[in-house]
C-alpha cells in the first residue's frame, strides 16, 4: 500500500516535498514511485504514516478544491481518484475499522462514501430522496431544506440491521442538517453511530456525532 499511496500523492507534491514530509530521500521515494525497487517494511511505514496524518490529508484537501465567490467546488477531492485513494485510506485507518458500513446522502459524497467502503471491505449504503419501490421495511428521516421545504430520506432496514456500526460519510456541510437526518435513520434502525465525516465544514454546527472529522474545517 505504501507505494500506491505514494504515487498518489506525487499529484499534489514535488518529490522534495514528499522528501520532507517522510523523511526518505528524493531518489529513493523516485526509485519506489517508478518500480525499480520496494521499499523496506520500515520505510513502507515511514510512508504510511507520514502521507495518511491529518496534517498531509488537509493539505491536499485544500490543494484540491477551488472556492468561486463563497461556493466551494470540491470535485477536485471527490472526483480524483488520487485524492480518493489518499481521503479513504486515512478514513479507515482514522476509525481504525471500527465501522460496518457506509451511510451517504444520494448527493456528492457518493464516490468518497463507496472508496471508503472499498478501502475498508464494508458495504455503502445510499440515503435515497426518493422512497424506494420495496415491500420491505423502510426508515426515513427528514429535514427542512428551505423557509417551506422539506428533504426526506430513505433506507431499508435491511441496508441498517440493528448490529450496524455506521461511519456517515458527506462532502460538504455547514449547519449539519443532512448529517442530522442520517444520524436519526442510524437512530431509528437501532444501530450504532460511529462517526461522521465530512471534506469540508464551515463553522461548527455540522458537528453531530462526539467522533466528527472534517477533512478541511472553514471557521464560519
Amino acid at each position: 500500500m505504501s507505494v500506491k499511496l505514494l504515487r498518489a500523492a506525487r499529484a499534489f507534491f514535488q518529490l522534495t516535498d514528499l522528501s520532507k514530509i517522510t523523511g526518505l530521500s528524493s531518489p529513493m521515494l523516485s526509485r519506489y514511485i517508478n518500480g525499480s525497487t520496494l521499499p523496506s517494511e520500515g520505510n513502507a511505514k515511514k510512508i504510511v504514516d507520514s502521507l495518511l496524518s491529518r496534517e498531509v490529508i488537509t493539505s491536499i484537501v485544500a490543494k484540491a478544491i477551488k472556492v468561486y465567490n463563497g461556493f466551494y467546488n470540491i470535485t477536485g477531492v471527490t472526483l480524483d481518484p488520487m485524492a480518493l485513494t489518499l481521503v479513504s485510506e486515512y478514513v479507515v485507518k482514522r476509525f481504525d475499522k471500527t465501522f460496518t458500513c457506509v451511510l451517504t446522502p444520494e448527493a456528492g459524497g457518493i464516490s468518497l462514501a463507496t472508496a471508503i467502503g472499498l478501502a475498508a471491505n464494508v458495504p455503502i449504503v445510499v440515503a435515497r430522496k426518493q422512497r424506494p419501490p420495496s415491500e420491505e421495511p423502510i426508515l426515513e428521516a427528514m429535514y427542512l431544506s428551505g423557509p417551506a421545504s422539506y428533504t426526506v430520506f430513505y433506507v431499508t432496514k435491511r441496508e441498517l440491521p440493528k448490529d450496524s456500526r455506521v461511519l456517515i460519510v458527506d462532502d460538504f456541510s455547514i449547519h449539519g442538517h443532512t448529517l442530522r437526518a442520517l444520524a436519526e435513520l442510524v437512530r431509528r434502525a437501532g444501530a450504532k453511530l460511529v462517526g461522521t465525516v465530512v471534506v469540508v465544514a464551515v463553522g461548527t454546527d455540522w458537528k453531530v456525532a462526539e467522533n466528527s472529522e472534517a477533512l478541511l474545517e472553514i471557521r464560519g
